[in-house]
């Protein structure tokens, strides 16, 4: 009999592999009209933009998983660049190896200004809440991560990035 941790990992395995070859193919098909979901191919998103990306928040026990991201941002006025810090919990699925995936940090566009000012960022539906999906943007930013820490998976509808 196998270990139930091992199931959940294999399940959560099996849907991230699920969803890297929906956007795969999205990304070889822009243009076709598909049904949209977790498992499904990608669709439409209006006239002249195609999904390529199903976003996630994963679980880890019952709590969902961030990361505080790092990137840099340009400052205007002195065209210097600064580090600018970030936490998200949407991802994206770039590439799967064994037990180990490799997620893209996602963010909204309205916090990614190089000042810490606005609403803190403790939850997903802080981050989500009344967010505009045109508004999720891919940040560049990656993690590596083992697969066998999390114990689910939440799909949100599918987005052009």
């Amino acid at each position: 009999m196998e270990d139930s941790c091992y199931e959940e990992n294999r399940c959560i395995k099996k849907t991230l592999e699920k969803i890297l070859e929906a956007q795969r193919k999205a990304k070889k098909k822009k243009g076709e009209s598909c049904q949209t979901s977790c498992l499904a191919p990608l669709g439409e998103l209006g006239n002249h933009y195609s999904n390529n990306t199903i976003p996630f928040i994963l679980y880890c026990d019952c709590d969902p998983f961030k990361v505080e991201g790092v990137t840099t941002c340009r400052d205007k006025n002195s065209k210097s660049e600064t580090f600018v810090c970030f936490i998200t919990f949407v991802f994206r699925i770039i590439d799967i190896k064994d037990d180990c995936a490799v997620l893209e940090l996602l963010k909204f566009k309205n916090h990614q200004k190089c000042n810490s000012k606005g609403k803190p960022i403790c939850s997903p539906c802080s981050q989500l809440n009344c967010e505009n999906t045109d508004d999720l943007m891919a940040t560049g930013v990656c993690v590596n991560v083992d697969l066998s820490g999390f114990h689910a998976i939440q799909c949100l509808p599918a987005v052009c990035l």
